[in-house]
Order: C-alpha cells, then sequence, then structure tokens
C-alpha cells in the first residue's frame, strides 16, 4: 500500500511494513566500525571488549542504523514534495545479540501520527527487529520523523 504523510493518520496502530530478511555479516560489523571510528588507530587500543562473541557479534548501533535504508527499501511512501527529517528517539532497547550470519527483518507499526503545524507532520513508528528462529526480538525503536511540507509550512 502507498502511503502518504497526510493519511498517515488514518492508519495509526496498523502495520505499515514488514522488510526481507537480511543477512549480517562479520564485514558489515567491520564497515561499521570503520565509518563510525570503532577502530583500534582512532581509539589508540584494541576496540576488543572481551565479550564472548568476540567480532561474531553485531553492533546495536549498526542494527539501529539500518532503520533508515529498511524504512526507504520496504515502506511505500509517497511525499509529494515534502521531504522526511530524523526527529530522534523516544526508546530504543536491544534484547538479544545478533551475531553474524544472523539474517533479521523489521517490522513497524505507526504508534502515532499528527500534524505539529501546518505542513509538519510528526511520526511515531515502532521499528522491532526480528532475527530468524529466534523466540524474542533483537531490538524494539520508537522512531519520530518529522515531514514537511515546503509548500504549506508555515515555521
Amino acid at each position: 500500500m502507498t502511503y502518504t504523510p497526510a493519511d498517515l493518520p488514518d492508519h495509526v496502530g496498523e502495520e505499515l511494513m514488514c522488510s526481507d530478511w537480511v543477512e549480517l555479516t562479520v564485514d558489515d560489523e567491520k564497515a561499521f566500525g570503520e565509518a563510525t571510528f570503532y577502530r583500534e588507530d582512532f581509539l589508540g587500543r584494541t576496540s576488543s571488549n572481551g565479550d564472548p562473541y568476540g567480532e561474531r557479534l553485531i553492533s546495536g548501533f549498526l542494527l539501529l542504523s539500518m532503520l533508515v535504508a529498511l524504512h526507504k527499501r520496504h515502506l511505500d511512501l509517497d511525499l509529494g514534495g515534502a521531504y522526511g527529517l530524523n526527529y530522534g528517539l523516544d526508546r530504543v532497547r536491544f534484547l538479544r545479540p545478533v551475531l553474524a550470519g544472523d539474517r533479521v527483518r523489521l517490522r513497524v507499526e505507526l504508534i502515532e501520527a499528527h500534524e505539529k503545524s501546518p505542513g509538519r507532520m510528526r511520526v511515531l513508528t515502532r521499528n522491532v527487529l526480528h532475527v530468524e528462529g529466534a523466540d524474542e526480538p533483537a531490538m524494539v525503536a520508537d522512531w519520530i520523523t518529522l515531514f514537511i511540507d515546503p509548500e504549506t509550512d508555515d515555521a
């Protein structure tokens, strides 16, 4: 289904999307470490913290950063002339480890959508990242997006 920011309030409480399964690898984690300066040459020491998973552990912040890509790939949103801004997070919980080789997918529920002011729609989604075969999700993140229509924005 295609959504517009204006019709999102009519879909509060509904699942907006479910992504495909994505396999995460050690290379994904290494690339994320490079992009976020989590590497020995920047830290001045080894980045290992003695966890039992070693380099197989996928960072929670890598999982969180995947929200944008999964939303853009799987959420059919027609913005017209509007644009979206990351407005922040209300709550994030990392509930179980994700290891290299695991496959994850994202389910997104619309929690709240209301016009903040003319031309500005504030949207809150609950994003639940599941690991294939696991009983509990790996991550739950309540994410706020602000959609701005420059044609009607009064700010």
